[in-house]
């Protein structure tokens, strides 16, 4: 072969890993054959993933929430020696949860260096535990336990990939450690696992990911995509599956599962039983972490709801002075009829901590179609205070169920004394002054430990209102607050940091209100 055609063959293998995997990389499949890596779907989208981070930001910071057994280890493993095998100087890091999973993860990288075609295999170094060393590149793999002592100081890494980051005993501290490791451009950080315990450090860790808070890009990969050879049941007969549970439809209508995942996902929950399928063969981001959490609402009902949430038409950019927001429109108030159609607004006002976001839900009445929603942690009282006027008014005067807790009090003012808003269109709740010996009406909702229970109730009858097909779903971010409702040990149940839940408890809370309450609810003046 000529020098020129090596030489090129050879640039590719560098540049190009799922030709670099197919040409050297040896795994064993799940019949126990030696074969060379194909990337599967899940790895490819993985390999999609890092390739855009990494074009974009000149990093990758990537959190993959995955079922078990998707090939994802034995991909980033790959990754790691394709990349200290391409650049010289490289130095590259897998952290296990456990001693005995890092040795099965480092005989992953064993069998793969024992089976690398000889003539593009460069010399190795010494035999070391749990290292793979090239040192006429001067590039080093390590496999390595999290929190273990030491472990990743005093090196500069190019790459690192984290096992089951959620089963780490301190997950972000160890993370944390190891971070200033990685400073240099070009580096990544990939971070793979399966659920743990709703409310842990990782899952924490996941949701801010998902929105965008950590730095980290959150990937979600399901079972369906994680195999689709194993996760398969062969059907005996044609007819074997004739009916399917709604749970079933929705999973064949939006995802495309035959009926021989749907047999094998029968036989894994009969198995493992349900809560421990979901937690070992997610299916969404969410219910997956739920097995150590006491879930204040039904499970399989948010997961039903989750798959049939509404998608916004589209997204109203809001400009303030000094102030720039969105509005997600997901139906049109068109040519109401007001003997018969209304709107109510459900909102809930950021108490000013960190990350706190003011929210609201609009919907109709009595329809209860959803029609738009609002979330930011930026927006001022006052600022909130002058959407909310132009938001109301032009739905008609729309009623406002505004929860006065902290900085409430100061958008109700605003709406009342600066904007004029009508008063019989600002939500009233009758309080007894029992100085006076008598009932006053007070603006806003007051959320106290007696009126609590009440908007949990609005919470549990909207939820089961919506699986019943009585009214419209709430959207993909109130179900994510709803799954992130737990009772704690001595049954409370903590609201904070779920806005847009609580905002669609206000609005159901209005619908009383939106039939009588103060001076009635009139068609607008």
């Amino acid at each position: 072969m000529k020098t020129a055609t090596i030489k090129g063959r050879l640039d590719r293998l560098r540049k190009d890993f799922p030709t670099w995997a197919k040409a050297c990389y040896t795994i064993r499949d799940k019949h126990g054959d030696l074969i060379k890596l194909a990337p599967n779907e899940a790895q490819r989208r993985i390999l999609a993933t890092e390739r855009a981070q990494m074009q974009n930001n000149g990093k990758c910071r990537l959190y993959i929430l995955k079922a078990r057994q998707g090939g994802v280890t034995t991909y980033e493993q790959a990754r790691n020696l394709h990349t200290i095998w391409a650049n010289p100087g490289a130095a590259v890091m897998t952290l296990a949860h456990t001693r005995e999973d890092t040795d099965k993860i480092f005989r992953i990288t064993q069998r793969a260096v024992n089976n690398f075609p000889q003539a593009l295999l460069p010399t190795l170094g010494g035999r070391q535990t749990r290292e793979i060393g090239f040192p006429g590149m001067d590039s080093t793999f390590w496999t390595a336990t999290a929190g273990a002592k030491r472990v990743g100081r005093s090196v500069t890494l190019s790459r690192l990939h984290g096992s089951e980051f959620a089963f780490w005993d301190e997950p972000t501290d160890t993370l944390n450690q190891l971070s200033p490791a990685l400073e240099k451009p070009n580096t990544s950080i990939v971070l793979e696992t399966t659920a743990s315990a709703h409310g842990s450090t990782a899952h924490e860790f996941w949701e801010k990911a998902e929105s965008g808070e950590s730095g980290y890009e959150a990937l979600f990969l399901p079972w369906w995509i994680c195999d689709h050879e194993l996760y398969r049941s062969p059907l005996e007969h044609e007819d074997e599956i004739s009916t399917l549970s709604e749970e079933e439809q929705i999973l064949v209508d939006n995802h495309g599962l035959d009926l021989e995942q749907i047999k094998w996902r029968r036989e894994k929950i009969a198995e493992k039983g349900r809560a421990e399928f979901l937690q070992e063969y997610a299916e969404d981001p969410e219910s997956c972490w739920l097995t150590a959490g006491d879930l204040f609402f039904d499970g399989n009902v948010l997961k039903y709801l989750q798959e049939s949430a509404p998608e916004p038409k589209r997204r109203e950019p809001v400009h303030l002075k000094g102030w720039n927001g969105m509005i997600l429109v997901y139906g049109e108030q068109v040519g109401f009829d007001w003997e018969k159609e209304r709107v109510v607004i459900g909102v809930d006002v950021a108490e000013g901590g960190g990350g706190d976001r003011s929210a609201w839900v609009a919907r109709s009445f009595p329809s209860w179609e959803l029609l738009e929603t609002f979330a930011d942690s930026s927006i001022t009282p006052k600022q909130l205070a002058e959407i909310l006027n132009a938001r109301g008014r032009k739905h008609d005067n729309a009623l406002l169920v505004i929860e006065k807790n902290g900085h409430g009090i100061t958008v109700l003012r605003e709406l009342r004394d600066e904007h004029r808003y009508p008063l019989a269109k600002l939500y009233h709740r009758t309080q007894v002054d029992r100085a006076a010996n008598k009932q006053t009406l007070a603006m806003g909702w007051t959320t106290t430990a007696q009126s609590k229970p009440l908007m949990l109730d609005a919470g549990r009858e909207l939820i089961t209102s919506a699986k019943n097909g009585e009214v419209a779903p709430p959207g993909i971010d109130a179900i994510r607050d709803a799954f992130n409702t737990v009772r704690d040990k001595n049954g409370k149940v903590d609201l904070n940091g779920r806005d847009m839940l609580v905002a669609e408890m206000l609005a159901w809370l209005g619908r009383d209100y939106a039939v009588g309450g103060y001076k009635s609810f009139t068609a607008p003046v």
